[in-house]
């Protein structure tokens, strides 16, 4: 992972022994886009189900590089992540040939949590009409689409993402660091060692950003039912390094007691209640 972030295909690690392993020799390529899968079944899965329609075929003058480059240059990740959810869902339409009925539970939810996204307020709405538009140009021929990307059902779309998409944390170079930040030594170990991963985080952040810890967006059914919390008692994870997301306990939970988890950072709880409210009133009109 971290090579591939900070395109040095020459990068080592102090401690090698400590690097979460992570099974490289089950990965699978597409032969078109050369997109990364976990497991040559997972790619399997992926054509089945949605990508044979969205594969760029590695031509980086498809319409959908392109797409794709657009709306990097008007959005920092994470929220570019969402183009990259709404075309597997085009791309699961037309393979489908139907528009699947989970999504009438995820409009249901946004449409009673009477809350607005923040891609949805009027400064960002013409964006949003361009990046309609150019998934029009390239998908529009299939009459499923179109349905999908009419205004009215687009915004609708984006705003289930934007209230209901979670953040797919896979960062084993994350884990890593919080492995050897545990290990016991000397306050000069600790100084060097704290020095050549700030080194490395520089890097990824000339090459990838500061998003690491984000490698998509999901849509879970039950993990967007959860309500948020500032005193959560259960924690989303990525365990297992991939999109298998699962809730942790962060204590006893008792019978009956709803389960809450935090929409905000650990930093960002720390902060004062007036500086959270904020938070919320920016990136949903709450």
């Amino acid at each position: 992972m971290l090579r591939r972030l900070t395109k040095d295909q020459d990068l080592t690690l102090p401690l090698p022994d400590h690097i979460p392993s992570v099974l490289v020799s089950l990965f699978a390529f597409c032969p078109g886009c050369k997109v990364i899968f976990c497991s040559e079944e997972c790619l399997k899965t992926a054509v089945a189900q949605y990508h044979s329609p969205v594969c760029t075929n590695g031509e980086p003058d498809h319409p959908l590089a392109k797409l794709d480059e657009m709306w990097r240059n008007i959005h920092f990740p994470p929220e570019t992540t969402s183009l990259v959810m709404i075309v597997k869902i085009i791309g699961l339409i037309i393979v489908s040939g139907r528009i699947p009925d989970i999504f009438g539970e995820f409009y249901q939810a946004v449409e009673n949590s009477g809350n607005t996204h923040k891609v949805l307020q009027p400064e960002f709405i013409s964006q949003l009409d361009l990046l309609r538009d150019g998934l029009l140009q390239i998908f529009g021929s299939n009459s499923l689409v179109q349905q999908l990307l009419i205004r009215e059902n687009f915004i609708s779309l984006i705003a289930l993402i934007g209230m209901n998409g979670q953040g797919i944390g896979t960062s084993s170079f994350a884990d890593y660091c919080k492995r050897v930040e545990e290990l016991p030594s000397t306050k000069d170990e600790k100084d060097n060692l704290v020095k050549r991963i700030e080194v490395l985080f520089d890097k990824i952040g000339e090459e990838a950003g500061m998003f690491t810890n984000v490698e998509g967006t999901g849509l879970y059914e039950l993990q967007s039912k959860l309500n948020h919390s500032c005193d959560p008692n259960v924690q989303i994870v990525f365990s297992s390094s991939n999109h298998e997301l699962s809730v942790e306990a962060l204590r006893d939970i008792t019978e009956k007691e709803e389960v809450c988890i935090s929409y905000l950072s650990c930093c960002q709880l720390d902060s004062s209640r007036h500086s959270r409210r904020k938070f919320f009133a920016r990136e949903l009109s709450v």
